[in-house]
């Protein structure tokens, strides 16, 4: 086991391929995007010496995320199977070469699940094996496992929704960008065992939209895991201003505290920092009062349990007979929600003028 890493947010570009006309030219751009991580990793790599080494990219790094494109669109564009595609055999490669771990983030089909799409983080190993796929579950851009929640339990099991990986670097997750605003993913993460959680990400940098800034450093400390949070440093070749994403990629210890940070855009592996795993264990395994408040071992589930149960917002299985045929459905899904929602007294309608 590696008490100590070294872990890298890759601050890269997101370059597009939203203006592509064709898969051929769509590929193209994503080999493009690989042929720089190559370059990067080459130099970083043996400049961290013999330390064991992760280096996570950013969300919508190879491919952009679909606008103008509908699901089908977008499938035959720019989908990769995760395993399978070529691209992905490439960065799988990379791994092997330089015997590094890489998280990344892609848009994946799979002959699973004919007409569909997810938002996909996975991470390699040293091997050059994906050991880690989290297909996100809060989205309003993609398929959500959440949508096809029975079929999906029964073809890949319950555990298939928050996976662990467990490495020698120690217990790792991810889950990307967003879904931070939904402190559900990481606490479930967090049960499932997770000590680190790899956040890719394609956000609005120091400007906190959302909170999102905020979220990071909660999502750390209420879980009490090393969170590293690789943003993208702008977006390229797309209908969408270069400034849709804004660097700040992070890394944060497990008491929300910035252990380093690159407060820029543009391309940057600055967010870097050595990961010591045994600290972070002899807090967590620590009785009350000896390195502070331990947040997990005065977790209550039973008493919110009942609450969960009783209450459904968004409607599982919404897309299990057929997929979506555009992200309008989704949008009408989180209509339907608010509607039945004020109709329940759980929100309240604004008093109109």
């Amino acid at each position: 086991m590696a008490d100590i890493w070294k872990a890298t947010c890759m601050q890269t570009m997101n370059c597009v391929v939203n203006n592509a006309h064709s898969r051929e030219e769509a590929m193209t751009i994503i080999n493009k995007s690989i042929d720089r991580w190559e370059e990067l990793l080459k130099s970083l790599v043996a400049s961290n010496g013999s330390m064991k080494q992760l280096y996570l990219f950013p969300e919508f790094n190879l491919q952009g995320f679909p606008l103008h494109e509908n699901p089908n669109e977008w499938i035959e564009k720019a989908c990769l199977n995760i395993p399978g595609s070529n691209e992905i055999e490439r960065i799988q490669a990379m791994a092997q070469t330089y015997k590094i771990y890489i998280g990344a983030n892609a848009y994946e089909s799979t002959d699973d699940w004919p007409g569909r799409y997810f938002n996909c983080s996975f991470l390699i190993d040293p091997s050059g094996e994906i050991i880690l796929k989290y297909r996100r579950i809060n989205t309003t851009e993609a398929s959500s496992p959440h949508d096809i929640l029975d079929q999906y339990i029964e073809k890949h099991g319950v555990d298939s929704l928050f996976p662990v990986a467990k490495t020698e670097l120690g217990n790792i997750a991810m889950m990307p960008c967003g879904e931070i605003a939904w402190p559900e993913t990481a606490r479930a993460l967090t049960m499932k065992g997770a000590e680190i959680i790899l956040h890719p990400t394609s956000d609005h940098g120091e400007q906190d939209h959302m909170a999102w800034e905020s979220y990071k450093k909660a999502r750390a400390s209420e879980n009490m895991v090393y969170f590293i949070s690789s943003n993208a440093g702008g977006m390229i070749g797309g209908p969408l201003p270069e400034g849709s994403n804004y660097g700040n990629s992070k890394i944060i210890d497990f008491n929300g505290q910035v252990i380093v940070q690159n407060h820029g855009p543009g391309e940057s592996s600055r967010a870097s920092s050595v990961i010591d795993m045994d600290v972070l264990r002899r807090v967590r395994s620590a009785r009350a009062g000896v390195y502070g408040y331990n947040r997990l071992g005065t977790l209550r589930t039973e008493v919110y349990r009942p609450i969960y149960e009783e209450n459904v917002f968004y409607p599982s299985n919404s897309f299990a007979d057929q997929p979506m045929k555009s992200r309008k459905e989704i949008r009408d899904n989180i209509e339907e929600t608010v509607s039945r929602k004020v109709k329940e007294g759980i929100f309240r309608s604004p008093k109109l003028s």
